[in-house]
């Protein structure tokens, strides 16, 4: 019997929730004794220049939407568990649920929030004795809910519901999935093999495009996508905003394993019309020709410096250093070239002929570059990832006239960018 995929259109709380979940029969299995796990999409927390919560992440009325139709059913063990990205010690999963309202969720339905980073770790084993450890809440639940976003992302062009589960990882299996040599896709992909999700439900009240954390432009949609069938789940969404099965490396690393069809003919539809709802939304960035920085440099004529693009091994961890080191580069620009400097980030890039200095911006770059002879003179910036202040002054010390306000001032704006638009509803992200 083909697996079903509910889509339908939002239009209010719980009912359209409640449509989705029945079309596709998502409480199927779900017994009234099971603990319930629900994991949303809380990527990260930035307590300095908020994140504007569009398309990133969950919005919590949907969370609260799902609590509600389960204690409806009669489920009275319900936790929600998430690992979000800490850019800093102190700011991390319980400021992602302070900030989006979930505290109020645990007060209003006796739900327990749980942080993955905190967790016990459970080890298991997936591809030629590489080790994944995934957070023992996730694997141990009895019914496992997974509710990520519809969003593009710039490494995986997708980020839904086998990317999500990313979040179950403790902080060294989230950094061995970007290792050079297994492949962030074939990695990650694995991880659905041990969880197991009961339910996968894409929130697409807002879709992402170019998502990433501040970076990305949300679009109103207004879709639940829902299926028992994680991969179908997936490829659905993903066919809303624009990508088929063959552009997904990790929907393919997945369907091989599990001998699944990537045709969605091989799926039942029910709900709206998946047809109805396409919108193509771009995942990637441009960059100049000659791989030197992001394609404004070329528009604004920056040359001299090198800010090769990223690529699948750069961490969430080191993600933002990356962005900020191209701003701040743009900043030294005067109409004149810049210092023959080349800037470095993630696990593989290696540094070319042809520049006085390499900044090698974080650990795993350094150790990747240690021994390169192309290197004429290396400022290595130590730290997973490196602080500011350490990446602002390493690109002063080469040259380079940076201005730390320019990269606070566009952190600022893509904060508020939102701010007074229609169809931008911060309500969503309160319970």
């Amino acid at each position: 019997m083909a697996s079903k995929i509910s889509l339908v259109k939002y239009t209010n709380s719980p009912d359209s929730l409640k449509t989705g979940i029945a079309l596709c029969d998502g409480f199927k299995d779900l017994k009234q004794t099971d603990s319930v796990l629900i994991k949303p999409n809380l990527v990260a927390w930035d307590d300095r220049f908020p994140i504007a919560p569009f398309g990133v992440y969950t919005t919590t009325r949907l969370v609260e939407d799902l609590i509600i139709l389960l204690k409806d059913f009669g489920c009275s063990r319900i936790m929600i568990g998430e690992g979000s990205v800490q850019f800093k010690k102190t700011v991390g999963t319980h400021q992602a649920y302070e900030g989006l309202g979930y505290q109020q969720l645990e007060k209003r339905y006796g739900v327990e929030l749980v942080d993955f980073n905190q967790s016990k770790a459970l080890e298991f084993i997936y591809h030629d004795g590489q080790v994944l450890h995934i957070a023992s809440e996730a694997v141990e639940t009895d019914f496992f809910i997974n509710f990520p976003v519809l969003k593009t992302h710039g490494q995986t062009k997708v980020s839904l519901g086998l990317k999500n589960l990313k979040g179950c990882l403790k902080l060294s299996s989230k950094r061995h999935c970007h290792h050079p040599e297994s492949g962030l896709e074939f990695s990650f992909s694995h991880i659905a093999d041990f969880v197991q999700p009961k339910l996968t439900i894409v929130d697409g009240i807002y879709a992402l495009e170019k998502g990433a954390l501040h970076f990305g432009n949300a679009y109103r949609k207004e879709v639940i996508i829902a299926s028992t069938d994680i991969l179908g789940a997936d490829l659905a969404a993903a066919q809303t905003i624009g990508y088929g099965s063959e552009d997904i490396a990790h929907f393919q690393h997945y369907a091989k394993r599990h001998g699944k069809s990537l045709s969605l003919a091989d799926y039942e539809i029910t709900g709206e019309a998946l047809s109805d709802h396409v919108k193509p939304l771009k995942w990637d960035w441009t960059w100049t020709k000659d791989n030197t920085g992001p394609g404004i440099f070329e528009k604004l004529g920056v040359t001299g410096v090198a800010l090769p693009k990223y690529d699948e091994t750069l961490c969430s961890g080191c993600s933002p250093i990356a962005n900020m080191s191209n701003i701040l580069a743009l900043s030294a620009f005067k109409g004149q070239p810049l210092p023959k400097v080349e800037i470095l980030n993630g696990k593989k890039m290696k540094g070319r002929p042809g520049y006085d200095k390499t900044v090698l911006l974080g650990n795993c770059i350094i150790k990747a570059n240690e021994d390169n002879p192309d290197i004429t003179g290396a400022i290595p910036v130590k730290g997973c990832p490196p602080s500011e202040s350490d990446v602002t002054e390493a690109l002063k010390s080469v040259g380079l006239d940076v201005n730390i306000l320019a990269y606070h001032g566009y952190m600022k704006q893509q904060s508020e960018k939102y701010n007074g638009k229609d169809g931008y509803d911060s309500g969503l992200y309160r319970a």
